[in-house]
């Protein structure tokens, strides 16, 4: 593992300890300068069967890494509306682990019909963000093992932007459509 990811997944660790009052990031000196670098990132808990718990991202970066991952690590741990938040005890009872998902090279793509889409997918299995007005989505890398199709692939995209696929079909010259290229690492929260 290189030197910026152990300390990516201590300040994920750290920044969870700090609500439960036992660290503070307030004088904490970043040792790489990739943290400092404009990045959006996943910061993922999995219980120790790598069950997915929580989970929280920003998809564009709009703060440094270091930043994006305090943020994220909390608000999985503590604000993700699908699970109950992160207990002390289960910090200590369960060994949690920790999963932080690099975006890199975001790029906006254009396609002329929703079957040239289709059949970029089928080719290539990229990472996908769609983006209509203030609704955006993309999954976590992991997604193609589960959808084996394309269509589902963007069907499920669709329905997790909260967009009716009418309302995509429809304004499909208004989607925006970026692929990206990711970095993925983690550990057990007891190793970091």
């Amino acid at each position: 593992m290189k030197n910026y990811q152990i300390e990516a997944l201590q300040i994920a660790k750290k920044s969870i300890l700090e609500e439960f009052w036992k660290y503070s990031l307030k004088w904490y000196k970043i040792l790489n300068k990739e943290l400092l670098e404009k990045k959006a990132c996943f910061v993922t808990l999995k219980s120790f069967q790598k069950d997915l718990r929580w989970c929280i991202w920003n998809i564009f970066p709009v703060w440094n890494l270091y930043n994006s991952i305090i943020s994220n690590a909390k608000n999985s741990a503590f604000s993700d509306p699908r699970f109950s938040p992160l207990t002390f005890e289960e910090l200590e009872n369960n060994d949690i682990f920790v999963e932080i998902t690099i975006l890199w090279e975001i790029q906006e793509k254009y396609f002329l019909s929703i079957q040239e889409l289709l059949k970029f997918l089928k080719e290539n299995k990229p990472w996908l963000i769609i983006q209509l007005w203030f609704r955006e989505a993309t999954f976590l890398p992991s997604v193609w093992h589960e959808i084996k199709s394309e269509e589902d692939f963007l069907t499920h995209l669709i329905y997790k932007a909260w967009i009716e696929i009418d309302e995509f079909i429809n304004n499909f010259s208004k989607v925006k459509i970026s692929i990206y290229s990711w970095e993925e690492f983690g550990n057990k929260i007891s190793e970091i």
